[in-house]
C-alpha cells in the first residue's frame, strides 16, 4: 500500500488558463509541501453559460500546453465524461474515496471562499478536504468559515489577470505575453479561439 500524500486539487474552467493559475499551483505545492497539485477542468462548471464555454476537449489542451515543464503540477481530467454540472463537492467525495488515505488540500482563492455559502453542499466541502486559501487584493482573508474546518492560508504572488480580460485581448489581436504559456497562445491564436467573443 501506497504511504499517504499531500495532494493539492485546483478546478476551474480554464478559459483559457494563465499565469494565475500556474502561479498559485506551484506556490501552493511549494509552501504547503505538497507531493504535487492536480488542475482539474470542470466541463460544465455550474456557474458558466454552456455555450460560451470553450468545447472542454481545446481547455485540456490548453490546460497541458501551460503546465509543461511544472514540477508537481498535472493534468487531471478527473471529470472527463462526466453530465451536469461539475460540483466541487462531487469532486472531493469521488477523489476522497479513490484516496482515502491522501490528505487532500482544496486551493481556492478568498474571493471564493467569501461566497462558499452559496456553493452546493459547503459543509460537504469542508468535511472532505482542507481549504488551501490564497490572498485576493482587497479581500480580507480571515473569513468566517461555517461549522468545522480546516483553512490555511499561503502565499502566492498576487497576480491580477483574469480570462475575461485574456479572452477580450484575444478578441482584439493584442499580445497575451506574460498572461499566458507561450505554448497556450499559439493554440489561441491557431484555433481562431476567442474571437468571436
Amino acid at each position: 500500500m501506497s504511504a499517504a500524500q499531500r495532494i493539492g486539487i485546483l478546478g476551474g474552467s480554464f478559459d483559457p488558463p494563465h499565469a494565475a493559475h500556474t502561479t498559485m499551483a506551484v506556490s501552493a505545492r511549494e509552501t504547503l509541501g505538497l507531493a504535487r497539485v492536480l488542475l482539474v477542468p470542470a466541463p460544465l462548471p455550474p456557474h458558466k453559460e454552456p455555450s460560451r464555454l470553450t468545447p472542454y476537449a481545446l481547455r485540456l489542451e490548453m490546460l497541458e500546453a501551460a503546465v509543461e515543464g511544472l514540477e508537481g503540477v498535472v493534468v487531471a481530467p478527473l471529470e472527463e465524461g462526466r453530465e451536469g454540472p461539475s460540483y466541487t463537492v462531487d469532486l472531493l467525495r469521488a477523489f476522497r474515496a479513490a484516496h482515502p488515505r491522501d490528505d487532500i488540500y482544496f486551493i481556492v482563492g478568498a474571493d471564493s471562499l467569501r461566497d462558499l455559502g452559496s456553493w452546493r453542499d459547503p459543509e460537504g466541502v469542508l468535511a472532505s478536504c482542507t481549504l488551501a486559501v490564497f490572498p485576493r487584493e482587497g479581500v480580507d482573508t480571515a473569513l468566517a468559515v461555517p461549522g468545522p474546518a480546516s483553512v490555511v492560508v499561503f502565499e502566492s504572488p498576487l497576480v491580477p489577470i483574469s480570462s475575461t480580460d485574456i479572452r477580450a485581448r484575444a478578441r482584439a489581436g493584442a499580445s497575451l505575453a506574460g498572461l499566458v504559456a507561450p505554448a497556450v497562445e499559439e493554440i489561441i491564436r491557431s484555433r481562431g479561439l476567442y474571437a468571436d467573443g
